[in-house]
């Protein structure tokens, strides 16, 4: 298996240039009981940025997915949130 990043043969596991890289992906991609950590806010109003701020969903925080209909409902530390499609678009997350 090649690596996606660099090509070389090694996969990203001893790659120098992927070594410890995640693509990134939107909250809202994520199937059920699916884990990530959010790294960043990509809420295109100040008011969407400031409702995933107060529902907690900061850079660094790690959640899952716990349904996905008829809302993404996500659990955010020990706080359980439901966030509609365009507010779960907005949060850039990784998986490992």
């Amino acid at each position: 298996m090649s690596c996606t990043m660099c090509g070389s043969q090694a996969g990203c596991g001893g790659c120098p240039i992927a070594a410890g890289f995640y693509l990134a992906t939107t909250l809202d991609a994520l199937p059920e009981g699916r884990r990530g950590v959010v790294r960043r806010l990509a809420a295109a109003g100040g008011a969407d940025l400031r409702k995933l701020l107060s529902l907690g969903l900061l850079p660094g925080v790690a959640v899952e997915v716990e349904r996905r209909w008829p809302a993404l409902v996500v659990r955010a530390g020990s706080a359980t949130v439901a966030l509609d499609a365009a507010l779960a678009s907005a949060v850039i997350v990784t998986t490992d």
